[in-house]
């Protein structure tokens, strides 16, 4: 995720009052760097502007979301893509996480509140997975760091030996 702060998040929803829902609901809770699209086709040709997270329908007609987040994986392999679908399947959901989906929440009352959990977890893990990678470097440089100071105390050692007059 480029931009844990204030992520660019698309949102793919052909129902146009579900849509304004969810994107008035993220822009409440301060997430306002938001795209709207009404189907897949759409989010294919402004994927190059590099979303962190898409959030999507999992049918559409002739498309499902399943087949965007396979397409936007291809070439962007770091996307999230959280599912906000009717589609109320444990076998549906199950399988598009198996494929690569950060979650799957079915569209209810309590949709908005899981779907901003989702969308501030998913922001959390990076930060987490980017900070670890961060202390593994830093690990190893201190490593590197305290072997070559071992080198070159004892070169210094072994060095004045040889000199030594006494």
């Amino acid at each position: 995720m480029e931009n844990y702060r204030n992520p660019l998040i698309f949102v793919i929803e052909d129902n146009p009052v579900y849509n304004d829902l969810v994107t008035g609901i993220l822009k409440s809770k301060h997430f306002d760097n938001l795209l709207s699209f009404r189907n897949p086709e759409e989010c294919l040709k402004e994927i190059h502007r590099n979303p962190d997270i898409v959030i999507l329908n999992y049918a559409y007609s002739g498309f499902t979301g399943l087949d965007l987040m396979k397409k936007v994986h291809q070439t962007r392999p770091k996307v999230t893509f959280i599912f906000l679908s009717g589609q109320n399947s444990v076998e549906v959901a199950v399988g598009i996480m198996r494929q690569g989906a950060f979650d799957y929440i079915v569209k209810n009352e309590k949709a908005p509140d899981h779907l901003v959990s989702a969308i501030r977890l998913a922001i959390s893990g990076e930060k987490r997975q980017s900070v670890r990678k961060g202390l593994r470097w830093g690990a190893v440089l201190l490593f590197l760091l305290i072997l070559f100071l071992f080198i070159v105390i004892l070169s210094l050692g072994l060095f004045s030996e040889q000199f030594r007059l006494f």
